[in-house]
């Protein structure tokens, strides 16, 4: 793959979270790709055989930040 490096941020209901975040388990579950659309281009990402999943959660009191990170090798392998 490519290099490459997107953002994307979107204001959304919980429920258009969940469907977003359903759409992608459906693709891991499938073993993918995974069919993005980042910077209104679409792109088809290959999945590796192995995944490391990192989770942040802070709070300052007022406002909750909840990270969730996919990471994997682009030849398939261990993500290290």
């Amino acid at each position: 793959m490519r290099d490459l490096k997107r953002t994307d941020r979107d204001r959304l209901s919980p429920r258009q979270a969940a469907e977003r975040l359903t759409d992608l388990a459906y693709a891991l579950a499938a073993g993918g790709p995974l069919e993005l659309i980042v910077d209104h281009e679409r792109l088809s990402v290959p999945l590796g055989d192995v995944l490391r999943m990192r989770r942040d959660l802070s709070s300052d009191g007022e406002r909750i930040d909840f990270e969730l990170r996919l990471s994997w090798s682009a030849s398939g392998g261990d993500p290290g």
